[in-house]
């Protein structure tokens, strides 16, 4: 079982009410959230351990998770999205993430990499326009984003099941400080 450095998660049911308010399992109380993971990956539920993954994460490492998790499913990684990405993983600045913000929008809304650039749009900083009152996003969309970014490339790849267990690897990886 590895250890989730980088989450500051304790109990598993709090992270699953983080996922889903309407659906928090009675038997992920008291649980560790790797344990609650462990759970998910052995029970099938593949899906919903990609969206708790990215829950337990800090948001940057998140989007780190999402792009990597891209790059590895074939994402050409000089697309001008994932360049644009990379550039914010590198620089998180907040000039930089309203650039992928703005690239974003050209895509169409349900690609990986249009989703990708809205999670690190909403990862953090103020969602208004720069000359306005400063607005945050929601804590938990930035999660959102990511982990539907990773399954539409999974879901679109030529072995779904394969490329989210890449995706989980990927991500336990990213918790464990790798």
């Amino acid at each position: 079982m590895s250890d989730w450095k980088l989450s500051t998660w304790t109990d598993a049911a709090q992270l699953a009410a983080s996922v889903n308010p309407r659906e928090v399992p009675d038997e992920a109380r008291g649980l560790a959230p790797v344990e609650w993971f462990i759970h998910l990956r052995n029970a099938g539920k593949s899906t919903y351990a990609v969206n708790f993954l990215a829950h337990a994460m800090p948001r940057y490492e998140c989007v780190v998770w999402a792009a990597r998790t891209l790059i590895e499913l074939g994402a050409d990684r000089t697309d001008p999205t994932l360049v644009a990405a990379l550039r914010w993983i590198d620089n998180p600045s907040d000039r930089l993430r309203r650039d992928a913000a703005e690239l974003g929008d050209t895509l169409d809304d349900d690609t990986p990499q249009a989703l990708l650039c809205k999670a690190i749009f909403l990862s953090g900083g103020s969602i208004s326009e720069e000359d306005l009152p400063a607005i945050q996003p929601p804590p938990d969309v930035c999660a959102k984003l990511a982990a539907a970014a990773v399954l539409t490339a999974a879901f679109t790849s030529k072995a779904p099941s394969d490329a989210i267990a890449t995706s989980l690897h990927l991500g336990e990886s990213v918790l464990a400080g790798a």
